[in-house]
């Protein structure tokens, strides 16, 4: 499949394309509602955003612009993965996207709700990740999992009116990763600890830290056409925070050409590691301590050896899925539409 950018596209424009409508409230981490924007308490003690609710990002006109730009490419690099079918890279293929992706106003607006220095990811094949779920298909759109970057804008495409389904889940526990997730993989997803969000309409999108958070997309079981959703994926900006890049999405699930996927995991490293490279060289005073600048030098190292280690496929980054009711729990998130057997019945299921 060939990746060549069209630069005769339309040019993306934000007095025209944009049309941001904050949200009046957000879901951080101890998941309370609340208020936004925030309140200078809210700031002082803010412990993390985990999704916001529903708003509009792109007025009517840039909705249809950029969902033409999705329809154009549909034959010619829609595919299936592992979880769903979707179309991949159009941060190489469209100029519109490209800007839009960079464009400075945009990228404030996630900064502001995150309260954190986001940026756009290094991996451009996830900018403009558009996934399809197709009316019918009698499993959900996206089984229960994190994501594979800090952040994700999930930005809708399709027409919602009669569409029964394709609602974002979110499981209500602030980072369901680690000892958490393997025993949710055998006690199963508590019902009451899920939250079910719905889309407003075409141009509105969800704000997430989705990698902290378990979250699915429910069954679409009638709609006027697929379900068609607009994936920006975000990272900190700020090197010396935990990054929750996997490789192991892009390469393995996504199916992501390996010389692509490699390559792009490892710049993003190399940006991450020059960042605390230049802290040290840029930032540190004589008064530095020996076990501070060990501690710098060996948390580079470790990052380093560690991507290393990945992309020799020495060791994984799997995070694990849990799937809906009816489908089996899967490490892989290649058994969904399986049923379980008794006694691998989780206690409790949506």
């Amino acid at each position: 499949v060939e990746f060549k950018m069209n630069l005769e596209e339309i040019e993306f424009n934000p007095s025209r394309h944009l049309q941001y409508e904050p949200p009046k409230f957000v879901k951080t981490l101890d998941f309370k509602d609340t208020p936004y924007p925030y309140s200078p308490t809210t700031l002082r003690n803010f412990p993390g955003l985990a999704y916001t609710r529903p708003f509009r990002l792109l007025s009517e006109e840039g909705t249809k612009a950029l969902r033409a730009i999705v329809d154009s490419y549909k034959e010619t690099h829609l595919k299936q993965n592992e979880r769903n079918k979707c179309i991949r890279g159009l941060g190489y293929l469209s100029k519109f996207v490209r800007d839009f992706t960079y464009n400075s106003k945009v990228n404030q607006i996630f900064q502001e709700l995150s309260n954190q220095p986001v940026v756009p990811h290094n991996a451009v094949m996830n900018h403009g990740h558009t996934n399809f779920g197709e009316p019918g298909a009698g499993k959900a759109v996206d089984q229960w999992h994190v994501d594979s970057t800090d952040y994700v804008c999930v930005l809708m495409l399709s027409d919602l009116r009669e569409m029964d389904g394709g609602e974002l889940q979110v499981l209500q526990l602030a980072d369901a990763t680690g000892k958490i997730f393997d025993e949710l993989q055998v006690k199963g997803i508590p019902r009451e600890k899920v939250e079910t969000v719905s889309y407003e309409g075409q141009g509105y999108c969800i704000f997430m830290q989705g990698s902290k958070i378990l979250h699915s997309v429910t069954p679409v079981l009638k709609a006027r056409e697929p379900r068609i959703s607009f994936v920006q994926s975000f990272t900190n900006g700020n090197v010396f925070s935990d990054d929750r890049t996997r490789l192991v999405a892009f390469r393995d699930q996504f199916k992501d050409p390996n010389n692509v996927a490699v390559l792009e995991y490892a710049r993003h490293k190399a940006w991450r590691v020059k960042g605390q490279m230049q802290y040290i060289a840029e930032r540190l005073g004589f008064a530095t301590s020996e076990k501070e600048l060990a501690s710098l030098l060996k948390n580079a190292s470790d990052e380093l050896l560690k991507a290393s280690r990945l992309i020799k496929r020495e060791i994984s980054d799997l995070p694990g899925f849990l799937v809906n009711e009816k489908d089996q729990v899967t490490k892989s998130g290649k058994k969904q539409g399986a049923t379980y057997p008794e006694k691998l019945k989780p206690k409790a299921k949506l």
